[in-house]
């Protein structure tokens, strides 16, 4: 329901005042009755149920132009979280390989460390050729 604006100079009665009031408590009802409850399970902190407004997402992309790899190599990477997680979040990494090159479809991608304020993986090529990928790391956990 919206409240109409009132015209200039026109006295505020209590009718008036009653209307804003009871728009403001209507509001926060409808907020209040939408906050689910979502479950973070690191399996190293916490095992938690925690209301979704307090869980915080981050999401980001790395690109590596590598150039041209050979088989059985590897890189390290890093995403540095900013600000830091409460927990150690829970972390996922994909690659998109952003060129046709067959030795982009042909890789390892491993997540070897997660801290609170940091994910470190390592990418292995397993075929020699031309690299030009992207990282999608997606992290979810308690904001502090």
């Amino acid at each position: 329901m919206k409240i109409p604006l009132p015209e200039r100079g026109q006295p505020i009665d209590l009718a008036y005042m009653y209307q804003i009031a009871n728009s403001i408590n209507d509001l926060s009802n409808q907020v209040s009755n939408n906050t689910t409850t979502s479950v973070v399970n690191n399996g190293i902190d916490l095992r938690e149920d925690a209301t979704t407004n307090n869980l915080r997402f981050y999401a980001t992309t790395v690109t590596y132009q590598a150039g041209s790899v050979s088989s059985g190599t590897s890189r390290d990477w890093s995403v540095d979280f900013s600000p830091s997680f409460l927990y150690v979040p829970v972390v996922t990494a994909t690659v998109q390989n952003n060129t046709s090159s067959t030795a982009g479809n042909n890789i390892t991608l491993v997540i070897k460390n997660i801290t609170t304020g940091r994910a470190d993986g390592n990418i292995l090529y397993n075929a020699t050729g031309s690299i030009d990928i992207t990282i999608n790391v997606i992290a979810v956990g308690l904001s502090r």
